[in-house]
């Protein structure tokens, strides 16, 4: 035996995968399935009750222990809740971000410790690596597919023992297997990014409380209409702005109760100050790294200027839209670094 692993079971295929790799290359594999939103049984949602009843079943198929947690009082006081209080402010949350760290990631770990497990793995597609001999977080090889963004909040500690079994595969190749082996996860659709969100989160939103306090459209200076609440827009949005100016226009900026629009050029961003910083790795107070501002987001070379728990950052090229509050990851090359929330833009 090479030791005892935690597998992160969500239900999904890329797990189940992982689960079936670690017990094929000789570990103790321990499925463990977090409950977080039991309220939100969809299709594409994970850490619902029906994908742990699918984890459950995995492992049954696997014969592995298994074990499942219910942190979805935490999860809604404190992910779901910063999601809402957010908005309100008129910000772009990713509540991703912090699920894994207080949450999805952090409850794996506990449990290793609580059954004497080094090991904690994950159906992400994330590799590591190493860097002056530290073990960082690297991207997957398919850009498309890679998770690496949401991990950047994790503590860096938390790096030497984590597993990511499917890190290197592409997703054909991992539903292939899990078909070959007869998984029960191997056709269940992609979870989304946002598990507890079904349908439009605005009207999510809504039935939490959220009220809706109109506000002026701006721009260019001028009043050019009015809207139900900041919370209904966010940095970059170009659709559902209530307002026909003749040609596209974007939320530019969101200041108090204003919505600030403006033109494509006028939204494209040539820094950032980021906040809360995060970091697995710092080579020094100034770097040059790439800096992702969003999950789907290029990459884009940019100087970083570091002072304490904020950064400074610019950029080589304009950058569209960065929005309050979304993270941005630092990366040399594919390696990440660590990251931190947008906190303004420089236009």
């Amino acid at each position: 035996m090479k030791g005892k692993v935690v597998v992160g079971l969500s239900g999904g295929v890329d797990s189940s995968v992982a689960a079936l790799l670690l017990k094929e290359a000789g570990y103790e594999v321990v499925g463990v399935s977090v409950l977080l939103n039991p309220e939100g049984d969809y299709p594409h949602s994970c850490c619902s009750i029906s994908a742990i009843h699918f984890a459950r079943r995995v492992a049954v198929k696997l014969g592995i222990p298994f074990y499942s947690i219910d942190y979805s009082e935490g999860f809604k006081r404190d992910v779901v809740g910063y999601f809402v209080r957010e908005y309100a402010r008129g910000r772009t949350p990713n509540p991703c971000l912090l699920c894994n760290r207080e949450y999805k990631l952090k409850a794996l770990f506990d449990f290793a410790d609580e059954i004497g497990a080094y090991y904690v793995a994950t159906g992400h597609y994330v590799r590591k690596a190493l860097l002056g001999g530290v073990q960082l977080l690297r991207r997957g090889p398919d850009i498309r597919k890679d998770q690496s963004y949401f991990l950047f909040r994790i503590p860096r500690e938390w790096i030497p023992r984590l597993l990511f079994p499917v890190g290197s595969m592409a997703k054909e190749e991992v539903r292939r297997i899990a078909l070959e082996y007869g998984l029960p996860t191997a056709k269940r659709p992609e979870s989304q990014d946002l598990c507890f969100v079904y349908g439009d989160y605005r009207d999510f939103l809504k039935e939490r409380g959220v009220v809706s306090r109109p506000g002026r459209l701006i721009y260019r200076g001028k009043v050019v209409g009015y809207h139900s609440g900041v919370h209904n827009f966010t940095v970059g949005q170009r659709r559902g702005l209530g307002v026909a100016l003749g040609k596209r226009v974007y939320v530019k900026a969101i200041v108090g109760g204003d919505v600030i629009l403006g033109d494509y050029e006028e939204v494209m961003a040539e820094g950032i100050e980021v906040s809360s910083l995060n970091w697995h790795h710092l080579p020094g107070g100034r770097l040059k790294a790439k800096v992702q501002v969003r999950a789907m987001a290029r990459p884009t070379e940019a100087e970083v200027e570091v002072e304490g728990d904020r950064a400074k950052v610019r950029f080589m090229e304009p950058v569209f839209a960065p929005a309050p509050g979304q993270g941005a990851a630092f990366y040399l090359d594919d390696v990440l670094l660590g990251g931190g929330t947008i906190e303004a833009t420089s236009l």
